[in-house]
């Protein structure tokens, strides 16, 4: 009898293992996580309500997120698109917009912001990333001469994605609301 038993027990422990063996996947070697496309900027560290100060507030020693191109006479706004997701990512475009009709719903709540006018700046197209890539940088260029006129003043443009080629784009993150302080930028 104990035999039998002994021998049920090494059968029940290989028919175990032989099932553990057969998995096609390790669970840790499954692709998880949401797909979508979105501004990194939306949710930096210095960010709330996808506000994007510029300068930022953080200080990482020379790090900045913008820079003074002294001689094109342009400030340049450090902006991005990143896929979420821990799958490849396959190659996809995504349209860059701009929201005045955002920017001017918070200036009539109250906010003590002024519209950065869209022919002060620009922003491309689109962005496009290459398969295995999950982010991409791209810039506002904001013309230098008129960005000082707003001297004393902080203005605001909303910078926001559209029409993904694939992938979803994130509601709460597919818009990021550029805040710039202009004294604090420091313009020569």
């Amino acid at each position: 009898m104990k035999n039998q038993f002994n021998r049920l027990n090494s059968l029940l422990v290989l028919l175990i293992i032989a099932t553990f063996l057969s998995c096609e996947k390790d669970i840790s070697e499954e692709e998880v996580g949401i797909e979508n496309v979105f501004i990194p900027q939306s949710i930096s560290a210095s960010t709330t309500d996808n506000n994007y100060a510029v300068p930022g507030t953080i200080n990482y020693g020379a790090a900045k997120n913008f820079k003074d191109d002294e001689q094109a006479n342009k400030v340049l706004i450090y902006l991005g698109v990143s896929k979420s997701g821990k799958a490849e990512t396959q190659a996809f475009t995504v349209n860059i917009t701009s929201r005045t009709d955002t920017i001017n719903q918070i200036i009539a709540g109250g906010s003590n912001l002024v519209l950065l006018p869209t022919s002060a700046f620009s922003i491309p197209a689109s962005v496009s990333l290459g398969a295995g890539e999950s982010t991409a940088n791209f810039n506002m260029v904001i013309d230098k001469p008129t960005l000082k006129t707003f001297a004393g003043k902080k203005v605001a443009a909303c910078i926001s994605l559209a029409n993904t080629t694939r992938y979803t784009l994130n509601d709460k993150t597919k818009k990021v609301i550029v805040i710039i302080d202009v004294n604090a930028l420091q313009l020569k």
